[in-house]
């Protein structure tokens, strides 16, 4: 039952379905940072306005099941452009999302309007049946999709283009279906045909999702690579260190022995004075041996800022370190070992363009009230930054750090920020926690 003759029933229908479809594609979608929060909700309350005003006019005057056919342009369309003004996501991505989302919500508002017309019920019974189902759907997207779409898909940047295409056709092709030539509910083959068009949906994701953690796969372990490849660097550099300690060891254990026969040498003559005078001129030779840095408890995230804050001292960089990192992190160290990689190597490549007596880097971690990493250099002058809030270095050599960084920020629920000011450029990533 469609209950086409009550017009503010299907108004509320329509807008139940339209705050559902928009909370679940919310759910998993990555947002940046709003600053004019005031203005964000009273666009948003203006579209939810010409939302219930367009589909008045629209059922009034032309019916409910013309406007079956044009909901897809007045309402699906503009909400999709509407997020990509608020969301970090690409283009191609968001719209594959937002049609996945739409195609979602066709089939669960069929499904309503089909149970509750075999439960012979009326529009108090539809409205629940509906907030009932859009509820539990946006419950289920953000407590398990989001996590495994930011997470396990948010490193995949190609490849959207084409998969839009699919729920897009599939949109097409299911309200085709449904309403031609006339509503579902009056042709019970079409309900059949309907549900069978939403078993090859669920094979078509089935080989999409296959696809996807195929790219996934392949983006983990160059990732992995990269991270070996930094524990192989900074081992290499600790058994240079080793050998250059195990060289200056041998030096003091020569002259240890001269120290010795000096000293005994001292005592037969019964000098004391110049006993304890020997001792304090030679006891410097301990603060020779160099002792071993260590930035934190995790063998990974240690390696990592060993091996580059000892590359930036040896090429000659002014060090100012306060390093507070808590033992259990809020994110996997391997993927925290990358993102710190990349804002150390973005500094240290910056500053070995300036001269020598103007290298200066400032690394600094804290862990409360939140982890948040801040490295700070000088720069000169300001650098231009995209609508993302990622700067745009004139060489462009850079970009892909400062979009690994934006990256991992997006998978973890983080905060990222690139400001320069008085000179100085600064990137800092805060850990707010899973969401």
């Amino acid at each position: 039952m469609l209950f086409e003759d009550n017009l503010t029933f299907l108004v509320l229908k329509v807008l139940i379905t339209f705050v559902g479809t928009i909370s679940m594609m919310v759910s998993t979608t990555s947002f940046k940072i709003i600053q004019k929060k005031a203005v964000f909700a009273a666009v948003i309350l203006v579209y939810g306005v010409y939302v219930i005003l367009s589909t008045l006019l629209i059922i009034y005057y032309f019916g409910y099941q013309r406007f079956l056919w044009v909901f897809v342009l007045t309402i699906s369309c503009p909400t999709v452009l509407l997020l990509r003004n608020i969301s970090d996501e690409p283009f191609a991505k968001l719209v594959f999302t937002g049609a996945t989302h739409i195609l979602a919500s066709l089939y669960i508002a069929a499904t309503v309007t089909l149970v509750n017309t075999a439960l012979r019920g009326n529009e108090l019974s539809d409205i629940l049946l509906r907030l009932l189902s859009y509820l539990l759907a946006a419950l289920f997207d953000f407590h398990f999709v989001r996590h495994i779409w930011l997470d396990f898909v948010g490193m995949i940047k190609k490849g959207w283009g084409v998969l839009s295409l699919i729920p897009c056709a599939f949109i097409v092709l299911s309200v085709t279906v449904a309403l031609y030539p006339e509503h579902y509910t009056k042709r019970p083959l079409s309900i059949v045909t309907v549900y069978l068009l939403g078993a090859v949906i669920i094979a078509v994701y089935f080989s999409i999702g296959s696809y996807l953690y195929l790219q996934y796969s392949r983006l983990r372990s160059k990732q992995n690579k990269e991270i070996l490849e930094l524990q192989l660097e900074n081992i290499r550099r600790e058994n240079s260190d080793i050998d250059a300690l195990e060289k200056q060891t041998k030096i003091i254990r020569h002259d240890l022995r001269h120290i010795l026969s000096t000293v005994a040498t001292l005592a037969e003559s019964g000098d004391t004075r110049a006993i304890l005078d020997f001792v304090e001129n030679t006891a410097e030779l301990s603060e020779d041996v160099p002792a071993p840095l260590k930035y934190c408890g995790d063998p990974i995230l240690d390696a990592t800022l060993s091996g580059y804050l000892t590359s930036a001292m040896d090429a000659g960089i002014e060090l100012e370190t306060s390093l507070s990192i808590p033992n259990v992190l809020p994110v996997d160290s391997s993927e925290l070992s990358v993102c710190f990689a990349n804002m150390l190597e973005t500094a240290i490549r910056a500053c070995m363009e300036l001269p020598e007596g103007e290298r200066k880097l400032s690394v600094r971690c804290v862990q409360e009230p939140n982890m948040m990493l801040e490295v700070t250099y000088p720069c000169d002058g300001s650098i231009p930054l995209d609508k993302k809030g990622l700067p745009q270095p004139p060489d462009g050599g850079l970009n892909s750090s400062f979009r690994s960084i934006a990256s991992f920020c997006e998978r973890h629920n983080a905060v990222y920020s690139f400001t320069a000011d008085n000179n100085l450029f600064r990137i800092s990533v805060t850990l707010r926690g899973r969401s």
